[in-house]
């Protein structure tokens, strides 16, 4: 339980201010776009591979 109270913690003093707000939230969308280019990458190259 002591765990969980530290992480809340971590998290409450990480994003105490708009602005870190702003960053976190700027980092969280540009990684999951990330993630979404290399799916669809992936996806594409499969389908490419059955096709031949």
């Amino acid at each position: 339980m002591d765990e969980l109270n530290a992480v809340i913690s971590i998290l409450d003093y990480s994003l105490d201010t708009e602005q870190k707000r702003h960053i976190v939230g700027g980092v969280l969308l540009s990684i999951s776009l990330l993630f979404g280019g290399l799916a669809f990458t992936v996806m594409t190259i499969n389908m490419e591979e059955e096709n031949e």
